[in-house]
């Protein structure tokens, strides 16, 4: 009998008002993936704060994974790709409630933005390059090396090195980032955050990135991104 009491307590019908939010989230937008942490409390009725703390991948529009198809067990990598990017944000973001849910459930929806500091991680990109030592064809080695566009092609790159290599080399690129979306939140309990975001991002960074070799440094990484998140609703005391 219990837990049919608390069942419905907390349901949408007795429109009980929580003051407190956290979410954890996966996204994926249109050039990488991640996740996010986000943490506020209602301001009014109709809007709510949350800091968050977001950290995903970035790749290049140009990036095309291959293989060396001369030599057995070669391993796939990026032709051209001079870094391994990411970036981690850290800000704020507002929702705004454009309509409620019914009290049997369904979707309440919200527009989304905010801003805050982003820091791009630029990790170098190592490649196993086939040397031939000799120089008849007889004897090749495998070395580590960065790729330059002047020296390797493709018939002599055996594949990518292993990620830790260049770990050592990290750079760091602090900046900014703006977002905007809508946020569709579905369910019938008020404790129990379950929803889906959509919107566009864009991270500036003034002293610029770049992931591939042959592209110039890039200040602007404009995205669209796909959001699902898990999280509850609590007042505080």
């Amino acid at each position: 009998m219990g837990q049919f009491d608390t069942e419905e307590i907390d349901s949408l019908e007795n429109k009980i008002l929580y003051n407190k939010q956290i979410t954890y989230g996966l996204t994926f937008h249109n050039l990488g993936f991640g996740a996010n942490f986000r943490t506020g409390k209602r301001i009014t009725y109709f809007k709510t704060r949350m800091f968050e703390i977001e950290f995903f991948s970035m790749r290049s529009y140009k990036q095309v994974k291959m293989i060396n198809p001369y030599f057995a067990n070669s391993r796939r990598y990026v032709f051209g790709k001079y870094n391994d990017a990411f970036f981690l944000r850290c800000g704020m973001v507002w929702q705004k409630l454009l309509n409620q849910k019914p009290y049997w459930g369904g979707v309440e929806l919200r527009f989304m933005y905010g801003g805050g500091f982003s820091l791009g991680i630029a990790k170098p990109y190592y490649l196993y390059i086939i040397e031939d030592v000799t120089g008849d064809g007889t004897n090749y080695i495998l070395v580590t090396e960065r790729f330059d566009a002047a020296k390797h092609s493709s018939t002599y790159i055996y594949g990518r090195a292993p990620f830790s290599t260049g770990l050592d080399e990290i750079t760091l690129h602090p900046g900014m980032y703006l977002k905007t979306g809508l946020n569709f939140e579905f369910g019938t309990r008020n404790t129990l955050v379950k929803s889906l975001e959509v919107g566009a991002a864009i991270d500036i960074l003034p002293t610029g990135l770049n992931i591939m070799a042959d592209d110039n440094i890039q200040i602007f990484f404009p995205g669209i991104f796909l959001n699902f998140s898990l999280g509850k609703r609590f007042n505080k005391y």
